[in-house]
C-alpha cells in the first residue's frame, strides 16, 4: 500500500501544533503519493470483473471501481459475446495484480463518477499504478474521457509503449482488431437490427402487459436510486420511474455496474 515517503526536514520548533499540522500536509503534497490533502480511499479488492472493474469494500461500504482512463477488451457473458481470448487474458492480469489486496484509490475533484454510478478512480498498490501497468502490459487501452484526468498523459505514453513493442492487444501477428468501444458499438447496433428482425417475421418473446411504465420486453431494468435491478418482463421492472432507469442488455452487465438483483416478489419503489 502506498505510504508517504519520509522527509529529511523537521518540524520547526517552538510553533504552534496547529502549524506543525499545516507543515505536515505541505510535506505529503510534495511526495506525488496519495495523502490526506487529495481524494483519496484505501479499501480491500474483492471481486476483479474484468480488466477494467473492480469490486473494492473502502470503510463503511463497497464500492464498483472503474479504473479511470483505461479500457480494457469485453469478456464473454453468458448470452453476450466478447473480445476473446483478449478479454479473458484482462482479468487474468487484473487479478494477478489486485485480487484481496489492499490498494489506494486517487479520484479526481468534480468526476467522481460514470454514468452507471461507478468510482473512476486511479488505483495504486505499493510502487505499482494499476491503471497504467494494464495498458503499459498490453492488456487494456488509454480510454480519455471529457475531463482530463491527472494521469492522462502518463497513461496516454504507456499505450505507446505497449503499441510499439507489439505487447498483449498490440501483437502483431494476432492482436485486437478493434478497441473495446468500438466492439459494443457495432454489437450493440447488430443486436438491435436482428431483434427488429425477429419481430418482423413474428418470432417475439410474450410481452408483460404495461403498467405505468412500459419498458422494453428484452431488457434488464436497473434503478440508479435503489440500485437494484429488474429481470425483463418481471412486475418491478415497470415500476421503475423512467427518470431513475437505466436499461442493460444482461443481469451480468448490471452486476457490473453495481446493481444488486431484486428479490422476487418484492416490487421496488421508483
Amino acid at each position: 500500500m502506498l505510504k508517504p515517503k519520509r522527509s529529511s526536514f523537521a518540524l520547526p520548533y517552538g510553533r504552534s501544533f496547529g502549524h506543525k499540522i499545516l507543515f505536515l500536509f505541505f510535506l505529503f503534497s510534495l511526495t506525488g503519493t496519495p495523502s490526506a490533502l487529495g481524494k483519496t480511499l484505501s479499501g480491500k479488492v474483492l471481486k476483479v470483473f474484468d480488466g477494467d472493474t473492480l469490486l473494492i469494500r473502502v470503510p463503511e461500504r463497497e464500492e464498483h471501481v472503474r479504473l479511470r482512463e483505461i479500457d480494457a477488451p469485453e469478456i464473454t457473458h453468458q448470452h453476450r459475446m466478447g473480445q476473446e481470448p483478449w478479454g479473458r487474458k484482462a482479468k487474468e492480469y487484473a487479478q494477478s495484480l489486485v485480487k484481496g489486496k489492499t490498494v489506494w484509490l486517487e479520484i479526481e475533484e468534480g468526476d467522481e463518477r460514470d454514468k452507471f454510478h461507478r468510482l473512476l478512480a486511479y488505483v495504486f498498490w505499493g510502487e505499482t499504478f494499476v491503471n497504467r501497468e494494464m495498458v503499459r502490459s498490453g492488456n487494456a487501452f488509454f480510454f480519455p474521457g471529457l475531463f482530463k484526468g491527472k494521469y492522462a498523459a502518463e497513461l496516454q505514453e504507456a499505450e505507446e509503449v505497449a503499441r510499439l513493442k507489439g505487447l498483449g492487444v498490440w501483437d502483431r501477428k494476432n492482436g485486437l482488431q478493434e478497441r473495446p468501444q468500438e466492439f459494443r458499438s457495432r454489437t450493440q447496433r447488430e443486436e438491435s437490427f436482428f431483434s427488429k428482425g425477429w419481430r418482423i417475421i413474428g418470432v417475439q418473446k410474450e410481452k408483460t402487459p404495461p403498467k405505468e411504465n412500459p419498458v422494453p420486453e428484452d431488457k434488464v431494468v436497473a434503478n440508479k436510486r435503489s440500485m437494484i435491478y429488474h429481470l425483463p418482463g418481471s412486475a418491478g421492472a415497470s415500476q421503475v420511474n423512467p427518470q431513475n432507469r437505466i436499461l442493460f442488455d444482461t443481469p451480468e452487465e448490471a452486476e457490473k455496474a453495481g446493481f444488486r438483483r431484486a428479490k422476487s416478489g418484492r416490487p421496488i419503489a421508483p
